[in-house]
């Protein structure tokens, strides 16, 4: 069979036929087209679209497709995955992917999470938490964001501009996010302080009572702090405003307890990373460089200019601590390959895995030659088709193009971290 032209007008030519079709033959003609945009590889620029099964009606632009699955992402930045047989009607709105003008996202969060919340605008944020404390919020969020982008872009990561605004939701009671965990379909538990949603795109924790006595007893404070440990600050300058960006992350995440802290920024991190280009929300990124990178961003000094001059700060004192106590004195050689090949270990062995791929993730970073090798693993992640499988096979074939032997590389990386 000859291959299908990339004629970036024939699908869409195609598809605006559908209505005129017998259900069956339109169901043909949808999955005949999807393959061609497969084949035409122009899906990704296919603007706003309007898709219905015949009960439901989506908005939004197509982000992945298979000859059984249409991945959509809506106006919101929400991810739905939908069956390409369902599909009978298909419009072509606009050239260009529009999502919510932030007043109607706006509006939809209060309509949503009515009652004593409030929602706060920065540049890429919305956030919704309760009423009078969404601000403060917001403006760590946005400092975080600016970190994190800041972090990729000067080691050579192609970053780009999300396509919406970020959503954050930061509940008033750990009963309250509970619920909407159960509601999110993700099980809650004691020891869960938040998460970020790859389909709803949000990050959701909440807000508790260590926060709020942080906070007032901060605010009648004022001062100048340098040291980057949050966990060594009794108070916080009031005009965040007039600070520098570095200045107002330290001073911002010093009103936040421990956990609290390390929660928003790891969760912001996933969030981050997926909305700038580092990641594919639809699928396909192993848990491990995911986590390694939210792990390794969650000191301060690794996010901070005056940070990368001293490595004691840039280091994730939990992390190594496990590393070093718990998890190397039992680690086999070829656990390196194990994390690479199969999102399974990382679940087996869950604290080993989060030990380890921090470890693996900052060895990285710190050598200026195997951090090229990062990007390049990552933009090749990146181009692959996220709907398609990921073997163990390609996997460890895919990691080894990047990073060369990955026997090699794996005793390359524990003699560093019997240096460090």
């Amino acid at each position: 069979m000859q291959p299908l032209q990339p004629d970036h007008r024939r699908p869409f030519v195609a598809l605006n036929q559908l209505n005129r079709c017998s259900p069956r033959s339109r169901t043909r003609l949808f999955v005949a087209v999807i393959c061609c945009l497969i084949n035409a590889s122009v899906f990704a620029g296919s603007g706003l679209i309007r898709v219905s099964d015949g009960k439901t009606t989506h908005e939004g632009k197509i982000v992945g497709l298979s000859r059984t699955t249409c991945s959509l992402m809506d106006r919101q930045g929400q991810l739905t995955h939908l069956p390409v047989g369902s599909l009978k009607d298909f419009q072509k709105i606009s050239a260009r992917y529009k999502p919510f003008p932030v007043t109607t996202f706006r509006e939809e969060l209060l309509k949503e999470f009515s009652g004593k919340y409030e929602v706060v605008g920065t540049t890429h944020y919305l956030v919704c938490a309760p009423s009078g404390r969404a601000g403060r919020y917001a403006q760590l969020f946005e400092t975080i964001f600016r970190d994190v982008e800041q972090f990729y872009r000067v080691r050579g990561f192609k970053v780009q501009a999300p396509d919406v605004p970020l959503v954050a939701v930061v509940f008033g009671s750990q009963r309250e996010f509970a619920d909407y965990c159960v509601q999110d379909h993700v099980t809650p538990s004691a020891s869960l302080m938040g998460y970020y949603s790859l389909r709803t795109n949000r990050v959701a924790l909440f807000d508790d009572a260590s926060l709020v006595s942080a906070t007032d007893h901060t605010e009648r404070q004022s001062g100048r702090h340098t040291d980057v440990s949050i966990s060594q600050f009794s108070s916080v300058p009031q005009n965040l405003s007039s600070m520098s960006a570095e200045q107002t992350t330290i001073a911002a995440l010093a009103a936040v307890s421990g956990d609290i802290a390390n929660t928003i920024v790891h969760e912001t991190t996933h969030q981050v990373g997926y909305n700038i280009g580092i990641h594919s929300r639809v699928g396909g990124t192993p848990v491990w460089i995911v986590e390694g990178l939210a792990t390794v961003l969650e000191p301060p000094g690794m996010r901070t200019k005056s940070g990368r001059q001293l490595q004691q700060s840039r280091i994730n004192e939990q992390r190594i601590q496990w590393f070093e106590k718990r998890h190397r004195p039992g680690r086999t050689m070829g656990s390196l390959a194990k994390l690479v090949a199969s999102d399974d270990y990382f679940f087996r062995q869950t604290l080993n895995s989060y030990s380890e791929a921090w470890a693996f993730t900052f060895f990285l970073l710190e050598n200026p030659s195997r951090r090229r090798h990062l990007v390049t693993y990552l933009q090749m992640l990146g181009s692959r088709d996220p709907l398609q499988q990921y073997t163990s096979k390609d996997r460890l074939t895919d990691f080894q193009k990047a990073f060369g032997d990955i026997s090699r590389l794996e005793v390359e990386f524990i003699r560093y971290m019997d240096r460090l």
